[in-house]
Formats: C-alpha cells, sequence, structure tokens
C-alpha cells in the first residue's frame, strides 16, 4: 500500500510540475491594460458575507477562503473540523479524535486559539466564554450552505475573540417546493448516524425541520459520543420591506474523554495508541439550546436595517477520573451558561455603489457558573460571573477609479463580575447531628462534640470586579490592476478580553489583550485558475497566556514582553479540464513568545492538496494530502537545562480519499430525486500522529479508518 501511494505521490508531482507552468504563463497573459474599477468580474467570482459589507472575495483586504456545498459535497473530510485543517495556516488541535474537543488554530494562537478564533453560525458565535471553545460537533456538514474564513483581526465588526481569524459557517437556504433529505452514516468504531431534513418554500416563506442521531465508540478505548440534534427554521417576506427569520437548535449528547498517553510508554510498547482509562479521562453530558430571531427593514435599495436577537443556554454535567454511572450525584460538577445577544446594523451605499457605510450597535448579556469538586462536596469550588458588554462600530469604504479606501472604528466597554466561593459545612447549625465523646478513663471527664450531617453553605473567597474599556481600528487599500487581479494592504488594532476561566486562576491585574497588525498581498480570480498571495505580521502586547506556574495565582498571565507572529499564505485553484480540478495551499508562520522561543503547539508550516475528478456527472473521486509541520510540546516553556526537555509533536502527512455516484430519478413528470452513495478511507497511509501534547503525555489521532453513507434526496 505505501509503494502505491509513493507512486501517487510522484505522480501527482510530475502532473503539476508539468501543468503548473502553463497555468502561470496564462495568468502572466491576462490584459493588465485597463484602470476602470468597475470592470467586469470574472465567472469564478465568490462573494464575501463575512464582516461589515458583502463583497467579492477578490476585493476583501485579507487573506481568506470560502468553501461551498459543492466544495462540502465532494470533500473527504466527515465533520467541520476536518474540513477546516485543510485550509491554509490553520492547525486542529483535538484532545478525543472527534470534533466535540477539537479546537481550531488560525495563524498561531497556540493554546489560547479558543479565544482568538472566532466561529459563526449565520453571524452568531459559538464559543463559549471559558476555554472549551466551540462545540463543532452541534452542525452536521449536511446542512451547510459555505464556510467563510476570514484570517487576520476582525474587532471592528466583532470585537473580542477575533483577533486571529473568523470562522462564518452559514446554513442552507431551502429551495422551492417540497423538498427532502435521509441519509445513512456508518464507519470505523461503531459510527453510525442517521438524519432527516424536511422543507417546504414558496417566494415569500419557508420551513425547514432537520433531525439527527449519530453514535460512534471512538477511536480509543472510554471514547463514545452519542449526539441527538434538532432544528427548526421559519423565514417570511411580509412584504416588499420586511422579513423575519427565526432558528430554533436543541443538541444532547453524551460523551467521554480517554485521557493522554505517555509518550515513552506508546514508544516501548507498554501501552497501545488505542488505550483509554476512567481515570485519565472524563465523561459528561451537554444540552444545548438556542433561539435566533432576525428581522431585516428593506427601506430602499441603497438602505437597510438588521436586528437580531440571540438566547442560548447551555449545560453541561461531568466527571473527571470515576465512571460516570456509578456515582453519586453531589460527585459531578457542572457548568451552566446563558446568554443573550442583540445587534443592529444599518448599511448604506451610494447609486453607484463607489461609497458605503456601515453603523451597528451591540449588546451582549451573561451569566456563568462552573463547579469543582462536585457540585454539593465539602471544599468543592464554585465560580461564578456576569459578562455585560456593548460596542459600536462604524466602518465605510470609498471607491475611486482603481483604488478603493476603506477605514473603520470600535469602541465599547465591558465588564465582568467573578466571584470564587468554597462549599463548607455549617457547623453553628442547630440542624447538625451532634455526639459527644469522653477523652479520659476517669473523672473529671474532658468531652468533646462532634458535629456531622451540617447544612452546606456557601463561603466567600474572591469577589471582584473587572471593567474595561475597549477599542478596534482598522484602515485598508485595495488596487484593482486588472478586472481579474488586486493587491490589497490592510492595517489594524485588535483586542481580546480575558475569558471566565482565564480570570478564575489569575493574578486581579490580568488585562486585555491588544495586537497592531498588518497584511498586504495579491489575489487572480480566472475563469479557470486563481490564486491568493499574502504576508502578515503582527505583535501582541500583554497576550494572555495559559502557562504553568509555581506562584499561588495559577496559569494565566499576560506576557512580560510582545509576541510576535509573522507568515503567509499561498492558495491555488486549478481547473485543469472540466472533470479535473486542483486546489492547493501552503502556509507558514514564525510564532515567537515572550521568552523568545517557538509558541507551543503551533507548526512553522503547513500545506494541503486536494485534487478533484469527475469523469461523469454522476462519479467523483477525492483525494486530499495533508501536511502540518513539527510543533512544540503545550509545556516547552518549562524546558530548562535541569528539568527534561518536552520533546517536539514530529510533523505528519495524512492522506484521506473518498467516491461519490448518484444517480438522478425521476419521481414524476416535473420533479427530480437523487439516490448517492459515498465511500471513502481516512488517513490511508496509516500515519501515527497526535496533534497535541502537554509535558510528553501525548493524544493520538485515529489511524486508518473507513466511512460509507447512502442518501436520498427528493
Amino acid at each position: 500500500m505505501a509503494r502505491a501511494f509513493g507512486y501517487l505521490y510522484s505522480l501527482l508531482s510530475t502532473f503539476l510540475t508539468a501543468a503548473l507552468p502553463l497555468y502561470l504563463a496564462t495568468f502572466s497573459a491576462v490584459s493588465f491594460g485597463s484602470s476602470n474599477a468597475a470592470l467586469s468580474t470574472p465567472q469564478m467570482e465568490e462573494i464575501i458575507i463575512t464582516g461589515l459589507n458583502q463583497r467579492p472575495l477578490l476585493d476583501l483586504p485579507r487573506s481568506a477562503t470560502v468553501i461551498n456545498s459543492d466544495d462540502i459535497a465532494l470533500s473527504a473530510a466527515r465533520n467541520i473540523t476536518e474540513l477546516l485543517a485543510q485550509q491554509a495556516n490553520i492547525a486542529s488541535k483535538s484532545f478525543s479524535g472527534n470534533s466535540k474537543f477539537t479546537a481550531i488554530d488560525i495563524r498561531g494562537s497556540g493554546d489560547t486559539s479558543v479565544s482568538n478564533v472566532l466561529i459563526l453560525i449565520d453571524g452568531i458565535r459559538i464559543n463559549a466564554p471559558d476555554l472549551s471553545g466551540a462545540d463543532f460537533s452541534i452542525l452536521d456538514l449536511s446542512q451547510i450552505k459555505r464556510i467563510e474564513v476570514i484570517r487576520g483581526g476582525n474587532s471592528v465588526r466583532y470585537g473580542s475573540g477575533a483577533s486571529h481569524g473568523v470562522v462564518n459557517i452559514f446554513t442552507l437556504d431551502p429551495e422551492k417546493g417540497f423538498k427532502g433529505l435521509i441519509k445513512l452514516d456508518g464507519g470505523s468504531f461503531n459510527a453510525q448516524s442517521q438524519q432527516a431534513t424536511l422543507s417546504i418554500a414558496d417566494k415569500n416563506q419557508s420551513l425547514t425541520v432537520f433531525g439527527k442521531r449519530s453514535a460512534s465508540d471512538g477511536y480509543r478505548v472510554h471514547n463514545t459520543l452519542d449526539s441527538q440534534d434538532l432544528l427548526l427554521n421559519y423565514r417570511v417576506d411580509i412584504n416588499h420591506h420586511w422579513s423575519i427569520n427565526t432558528k430554533s437548535y436543541i443538541h444532547n449528547d453524551n460523551y467521554e474523554l480517554p485521557g493522554g498517553l505517555d509518550r515513552n510508554m506508546l514508544r516501548s510498547g507498554l501501552v497501545d495508541r488505542r488505550d483509554g482509562s476512567i481515570q485519565s479521562g472524563a465523561e459528561g453530558e451537554t444540552e444545548d439550546k438556542s433561539q435566533l430571531i432576525k428581522v431585516l427593514f428593506q427601506a430602499s435599495n441603497a438602505f437597510n436595517i438588521s436586528s437580531t436577537l440571540h438566547y442560548r443556554e447551555r449545560k453541561n454535567q461531568f466527571i473527571f477520573g470515576e465512571d460516570f454511572q456509578i456515582i453519586e450525584q453531589s460527585n459531578f460538577d457542572k457548568i451552566n451558561q446563558r446568554s443573550l445577544f442583540g445587534e443592529m446594523i444599518a448599511q448604506w451605499h451610494s447609486p453607484n455603489d463607489m461609497a458605503e457605510v456601515t453603523a451597528g450597535y451591540e449588546k451582549n448579556n451573561g451569566d456563568y457558573i462552573r463547579t469543582n469538586g462536585g457540585q454539593q462536596k465539602v471544599d468543592g469550588q464554585r465560580f461564578s460571573g456576569k459578562l455585560n458588554s456593548e460596542a459600536y462600530f462604524l466602518y465605510s469604504t470609498i471607491a475611486a477609479n482603481n483604488l478603493s479606501i476603506g477605514a473603520g472604528y470600535r469602541k465599547g466597554q465591558s465588564t465582568h463580575l467573578l466571584e470564587q466561593d468554597k462549599i463548607i459545612s455549617n457547623e453553628s447549625s442547630p440542624l447538625c447531628d451532634s455526639t459527644t465523646q469522653s477523652t479520659d478513663l476517669a473523672p473529671p471527664f474532658d468531652v468533646i462534640t462532634f458535629k456531622s450531617n451540617c447544612p452546606l453553605i456557601i463561603s466567600k473567597i474572591n469577589h471582584h470586579k473587572n471593567r474595561w474599556k475597549n477599542e478596534a481600528y482598522e484602515a485598508n487599500l485595495v488596487y484593482a490592476i486588472s478586472a481579474s487581479t488586486n493587491l490589497y494592504s490592510s492595517y489594524s488594532k485588535t483586542f481580546r478580553n480575558p475569558n471566565i476561566d482565564e480570570l478564575a486562576l489569575s493574578p486581579p491585574d490580568l488585562s486585555p489583550q491588544t495586537a497592531k497588525r498588518y497584511e498586504a498581498g495579491i489575489k487572480h480570480a480566472g475563469q479557470r485558475f486563481s490564486i491568493d498571495i499574502g504576508y502578515f505580521h503582527f505583535r501582541t502586547d500583554q497576550e494572555i497566556l495559559f502557562r504553568s506556574s509555581t506562584d499561588s495565582f495559577g496559569l494565566n498571565t499576560n506576557s512580560a514582553s510582545p509576541m510576535t507572529r509573522r507568515g503567509g499564505e499561498l492558495q491555488l485553484s486549478i481547473s485543469l479540464n472540466d472533470a479535473l480540478e486542483f486546489n492547493g495551499n501552503i502556509g507558514y508562520n514564525d510564532a515567537i513568545s515572550d521568552l523568545g522561543a517557538r509558541i507551543p503547539l503551533v507548526p512553522f508550516m503547513t500545506a494541503a492538496a486536494n485534487l478533484s475528478w469527475q469523469p461523469r456527472p454522476s462519479i467523483n473521486s477525492y483525494i486530499s494530502i495533508r501536511h502540518t509541520g513539527a510543533r512544540e510540546d503545550g509545556n516547552s516553556n518549562l524546558n530548562t537545562i535541569s528539568t527534561p526537555a518536552y520533546e517536539k509533536l514530529p510533523s505528519h502527512t495524512v492522506v484521506d480519499t473518498s467516491i461519490r455516484l448518484s444517480q438522478a430519478l425521476r419521481t414524476n413528470r416535473n420533479n427530480l430525486s437523487e439516490l448517492s452513495f459515498s465511500f471513502g478511507v481516512k488517513n490511508i497511509l496509516n500515519k501515527k500522529y497526535s496533534d497535541i501534547a502537554y509535558s510528553n503525555t501525548v493524544y493520538p489521532a485515529p489511524t486508518r479508518n473507513i466511512f460509507g453513507s447512502v442518501s436520498y434526496a427528493f
């Protein structure tokens, strides 16, 4: 098998070496004679929705990637995190081998990527207010219309959490008429899922219902994930001016985490990669509910106002190092999170589209409770917090001839109230049981009274309030060399506030981080060839670090000196003919910490090559090759001369492949249905690797595994 794929690598390399100069020559031959910014755009134009204004991808002053529903259907990815990990300068870090406990890192956040990369679904953030990050398991790939990845600072539009990039996931819009999809999946590790989608729509309104149940034993022992999802989406256009969209979502799951393995024991064969244990892992259950209402008022072709209201309630009950099924309820820890987010945005553009202005106001209120050591156990701790923020932002662009200039500003404030309490036994309560015991065998007797079964009360440990004033700004320009080629440059200031977990284990003076960012690049989009080459450089002051420490405050501090990251991305797409398409990318990142060393868990280089071949409309085969460079252990900052060095995570290359067969069926004179079969192999070369490690404790990724699915759409 390895020899066969070694030949495939060689063949692919030879093919690209021969084909690339031809298409670069085609690129060079494009006419550069016109200076009109209103030149007709190429047929391969993609529209970017994420941000302040909808605009063609070619005109965006950022490095960006768009993944549409066709790309998703043809890819070998099984979930969102696998799909994102194939993009330039994006690295995944997984504790579980599934999408629930996987973090996505853009441009080298490292340990804090869950707080520096913002994940949105239909424009609504799903990042948790703690260090657990976004739960990618709540959305299936079949429900996604497009994914937009915008690298770089986006704080003017989205505020805290958008420092390194934004991933905006858009769900499908129903087609007119009565439509449905039934899909069954199965694969290695007893993975299986069943889902169904029904929708009915006309030109004025639509209703969609989606349900899914999935289960898997996981790659390792003590690694199961069983989840259920229900989505209800209703949209109505009341008239030419008003439209309303509501979405209700419920996600429930039961999960197990297998824990890490000692690298040396794994290397010597004392443990197997699939081993796991209750003692070193965790397990729990999640209930996640959300309700979204969006109202759009289209006052004219040039002016509209949109209003969004989103409520989310998330409950997570879990246990570390014990069997979830047999312990007492009081041993469980819990996380309860509630948030209410409101936003209003007004957008105006001139009749000739030469000027655009966007103004917005947003307000976010939330509360958070987390226990540590049991919900009703003596000496257990309780962290509770209230997180409130509000902000105003303004952004405008002006285009003249072949130049477009944009500028934006955001101003707001955030208030975090953190209460850290301890559960103690109230021995002064009359409800206690009292027993006495003599201390001597002869008079005079000394008697000691013992109290038991006393009521539990909350004892205050640390209560403090943080109030931060935040601001962000950006300026950018795009210069049109031709209708299909643009140069871009941008400069921005971003910020990120500490989250609730960071505040709970930190000195009282933990403060927001700020960064100044510069990036520039060139983009070309033709009918069969597109390329995006970008460079970035940014410096972060007082970066919030997750770092082991011996002081009494814990793990989270501000960096003593600035941290720098510089690098770039190259993204390439070639339609070799109507049946063969190649997409590839390379990203590099020189990420240096305040200690002058590489930032832990950040690879210096990522690369991917994807080849799609469709010899017939009903047949599509796909191969994906993904390379991730070496990265430092998560606790590499503890490496000293007197302590053993923690080894790097070595680089790895993973190859996935899939094939999709479809057959159109006519159900009646006007309607067509489609029956599809998919089959694929993940990690076909059986590469043994890990995405994440701390102090030489690694979390093995899945080795070779297969999957298959059958779907019927009508």
